[in-house]
Formats: structure tokens, sequence, C-alpha cells
């Protein structure tokens, strides 16, 4: 089973247009959108959600006020001032009263307040972080997520939806593309990781340049192979052949290049690919994907892209 994902250095740069471009272009293919902190590929993707389920993926301390001598050891342990004084009851899983620490959104769950506790008092409770979703869209099947406010684990979420795009994809024998987030930090290593293709979208910018740079630094050091799309390329001609130069030096080849298309925002105002119409960036687009689609829409088992 392969796995194509789409990144970016920065915001902005076009990633979730080119993600759904090929959502709507591929045939066999199931769409994962890994951009759990600020998703919007289903605003491009017209959806019907099937299943539904609440993410656990933390845990948080909790205090049986029936066993606390309010000592205060826990007070001396915690490194995350997640320990209040204040009482805030609770009803318990069991019945039990409890009462959580007050700003426990500060409490990572390192469970030192468990083992410090001489009574046995505070106990890790599991707590939702998100919920994922599996949706039917017109292009097959679609798994993606959604972060609670000020939820933890960002990185973890991202594991869930791709496990989820991975079953239905070993399932119907089709590969998974990802439509990942821009930057260099964990939920990108979460997104990436296990990847056979790994294609980064970039603008001609010197922070776009920058930002690129950082991001293949990342791919190398897991050895992924990795393309690079340049979008709004004649916006800066000169910063894209810097760009192009770059990328030649690292040994990236540039798979292709999208002109600046008023089209584009329009189409996402309407909700809607823009391989929907016929525009200077939706044929730009077209021909990259003819490009990488042979391997990527093979059956699991095929041969790798290479950079």
């Amino acid at each position: 089973m392969k796995q194509m994902a789409i990144i970016s250095g920065k915001g902005g740069t076009g990633k979730t247009t080119v993600a759904a471009a090929f959502a709507e272009l591929a045939e066999q293919m199931i769409v994962a959108d890994c951009d759990v902190e600020a998703p919007n590929l289903h605003l491009v993707l017209a959806h019907h959600v099937k299943k539904e389920a609440e993410y656990v993926g933390n845990q948080t301390a909790r205090i049986n006020l029936s066993h606390c001598t309010h000592c205060g050891r826990c007070l001396e342990v915690c490194r995350y001032d997640a320990v209040s004084e204040k009482v805030q009851v609770v009803e318990g899983l069991q019945g039990e009263t409890v009462f959580p620490y007050i700003g426990s959104k500060r409490c990572e769950g390192c469970a030192a307040c468990v083992y410090a506790c001489s009574t046995q008092a505070i106990q890790l409770c599991p707590e939702a972080t998100g919920k994922v979703f599996l949706s039917e869209t017109n292009v097959g099947e679609f798994a993606h997520a959604e972060l609670y406010l000020a939820a933890d684990g960002s990185g973890k979420l991202v594991a869930e939806v791709r496990r989820l795009a991975r079953d239905e994809a070993r399932c119907q024998n089709k590969a998974v593309l990802i439509d990942g987030s821009p930057g260099i930090g964990c939920v990108v290593i979460s997104t990436i990781t296990g990847c056979q293709q790994v294609l980064v979208v970039t603008e001609p910018s010197q922070s776009g340049k920058h930002d690129l740079e950082r991001v293949l630094k990342l791919t190398a050091h897991f050895r992924i192979a990795t393309q690079v799309i340049i979008n709004k390329w004649d916006i800066n001609i000169e910063v894209s052949q810097e760009i192009e130069d770059a990328c030649s030096q690292s040994g990236v080849s540039v798979v292709g290049k999208i002109p600046f298309d008023p089209m584009v925002p329009k189409a996402i105002a309407l909700g809607y690919p823009i391989t929907r119409y016929d525009s200077p960036a939706a044929s730009a687009i077209r021909e990259i994907w003819a490009k990488i689609s042979p391997v990527m829409t093979e059956s699991s088992g095929g041969q790798q892209l290479s950079s």
C-alpha cells in the first residue's frame, strides 16, 4: 500500500488546493486530511459523514476527595502548575466525587502526582482530545479529524486519521493521498512517517524558499522520496529560479510549476477543486498528476516513486 503526503513549509502556499485537485483526478486513492489543527480539505470536497468517533488522546489527573488528606504533596511535585487548592466538584465515572485540578489543561499526564500520593487518591483519567470522521465523497472515502480547542496531542490524532485511512486502503486495495500540515513539527513528522512519497508545495517568496529548505532537510532525514511543486511561480520568476537551483543542488526534482490563476480563489469560494474548471492552474495540475499518478495509482506492492 502506497502513501503520498502533500505538505508545505509555510501556510498559504496552495497545498490544500493541490491536494483537492489530486483527489478529484485520482481514481484509486483514499484521501486523508492530516492538518487536524486547521483542517480545510473538507471545504472543497463535498462529503457525507459515515462514521464519527471521539478520540481519547490524553490522560489527565483527577483527585478523589474521599481519599485526599490535603497533604500538599501533589502540589510540590507538579512541574506544570496544574494543581490548585481550589475544588471544583464533578461526578466521577463510578459515581464517586472527584475534582480535577483547576487549570487542568496544564496537566501533561506525567503521573508524578499519582506516584507521590500516599493515599492513592489520584488517578489518571482518559481525556477526549478530538473527533475522527470517515466520510463519503464523490471521489471515494475521506478520513479527517477535528482537534478540540486548546487540546494537546495533535500528532496522536494525525496517527489515528492515518490508521483509519490505511484500514480503508487495505480493504479496497488503494493508495492513500494525504493533505498534511505546514511546517516541520511533530504533526508533520506524524504525517510523513511511512510514506513512500512527499510532495512539497512552495511559493516564490523568500519566506517560501527558506521554509522549503527546512522541509527538505526533514524529508532527507527520514529518507523519504521528495518532489517540489512551485505554485504561482510566475509572480516572481527570479525567486522561482532560485528555488529550482536550490532543489537541483539538493538532488530534489521540481515536478511542476503552477501559474498564478484568478480562478483558484473563485473555485475555493464555491467549494470546488480547481480541476472542475478549464484554467491555467488546472491544466498545470493535470500535467503534474499525469507524471506522478502511474505509480501511485497502482495496487499496493509495486515500485516506489523515485525522487
